[in-house]
């Protein structure tokens, strides 16, 4: 098939939605498929064979984009819009797969061509922009789920990431066809630790003996690091050797921990803040933790580092939500309830007693080894595109 996959984000960038379109990028090209992927200006190149990059037009002064809304995501979409008419104008396509809210600006152009329509969703738009505090008008909000609602009847699949989403999307539209494709350990996370780099990265980084509590990922709010920083907090007055590592964040965001570290009363060489690193590095920074943390507090997606934590075999904390426990439960991770008490005694817990934790662990990589893995991954999104198949042959055989 001809595919137009279209992603409004940067590509390639090392975050949670970029990363996934990559994985189906290459498992749709690897099956034979020529992938044309419309998407922003800015971004690393990626090279793979059937993969043709479509990059919108520049805007002058714009060089990145943060996640979440932001008028400058607003005015990105808008040139990524004319990119992808401009495309539908011009070629053939077989299916439009649209990402996320590319799907509002695509959709009425190809079913004018006559082009099925996936939308790739991760969540609701609306959902993001109510729990982010970015819209906060109930006319605006209740306008944006209808416009969901429309563009979903007339999606021909609706791909999803968690049985929470699917069971909405369902309850939105009985009718609606849908594959649950859960995302799968990062191609750079299944790569075996290198025990002389994790000493050199707590050599590097000043943590020395001290028993680290490891969080990767970025740091905006949806994750919960309001949570996080008073739990540890808690923890760090009943132990000495313990550190917070904090792997990921932008400039602005890593000043506003430090921030809140000094009025949590804390010394700063508890929190260590990384900053963004390598995804080449993600197996030394997990393999350096006592404990993996994922204090997420919203949305109902499973967050996309949950399943290299899987992996890496080292027990995990996180709070005791639906974005976890769809995929974890008390035989592979450590549960608890959203508050900065509860989690301060998870972390405790563990740090107390880690060998009665190594168990957990082993189940949690079992588990994604099981069931979202890269194989688990490539069958479910070929098995989702099978289902345009038939038609796609009936075109082309009548074109003959």
């Amino acid at each position: 098939m001809r595919i137009l996959l279209i992603a409004p984000q940067p590509f390639f960038a090392q975050r949670g939605t970029p990363i996934n379109v990559r994985q189906m990028a290459q498992t749709l090209s690897e099956a034979g498929h020529e992938v044309h992927l419309a998407t922003y200006p800015m971004g690393e190149a990626v090279e793979m064979p059937n993969l043709f990059i479509h990059r919108a037009l520049s805007i002058p002064g714009v060089r990145t984009v943060p996640i979440g809304f932001s008028w400058r995501k607003v005015a990105l979409d808008a040139t990524l819009a004319l990119r992808v008419w401009t495309l539908l104008a011009g070629a053939r396509f077989d299916v439009v797969h649209a990402v996320e809210e590319s799907v509002f600006f695509a959709l009425p152009v190809a079913r004018l061509r006559g082009i099925p329509v996936i939308y790739d969703l991760d969540s609701w738009l609306s959902d993001q922009l109510a729990y982010a505090g970015r819209v906060k008008s109930p006319v605006l909000l209740n306008l944006l789920r209808r416009m969901e609602r429309a563009v979903l009847l007339r999606s021909r699949l609706a791909i999803t990431v968690s049985a929470s989403l699917s069971d909405a999307v369902r309850a939105l539209h009985p009718g609606v066809l849908v594959a649950q494709i859960e995302d799968c350990p990062i191609e750079e996370a299944l790569r075996a630790p290198d025990p002389a780099r994790v000493t050199s990265l707590r050599e590097s980084f000043g943590l020395g003996d001290r028993r680290a509590i490891v969080y990767t990922g970025n740091l905006e709010s949806y994750q919960g690091i309001e949570l996080l920083l008073p739990a540890f907090a808690q923890v760090a007055s009943a132990r000495g050797d313990a550190v917070l590592v904090l792997v990921g964040g932008s400039p602005a965001q890593i000043d506003a921990v430090r921030a809140r570290v000094a009025a949590l009363g804390m010394d700063a060489d508890r929190v260590v803040l990384t900053g963004q690193r390598p995804a080449s590095e993600m197996p030394e920074w997990m393999a350096m933790g006592t404990m993996l943390v994922s204090p997420r507090l919203h949305g109902g997606n499973t967050p996309l580092k949950l399943f290299s934590y899987m992996w890496s075999a080292v027990p995990i904390v996180a709070t005791n939500l639906s974005t976890h426990t769809q995929v974890l439960d008390a035989h592979s991770a450590v549960l608890c309830e959203p508050t900065p008490e509860e989690m301060a005694i998870a972390i405790l817990a563990v740090l107390d007693e880690p060998a009665r934790f190594a168990s957990r662990g082993a189940n949690a990589r079992a588990r994604v080894a099981r069931d979202y893995s890269r194989e688990a991954f490539r069958r479910k999104l070929l098995a989702a595109y099978e289902t345009f198949a038939p038609a796609v042959r009936s075109s082309v055989a009548t074109s003959m």
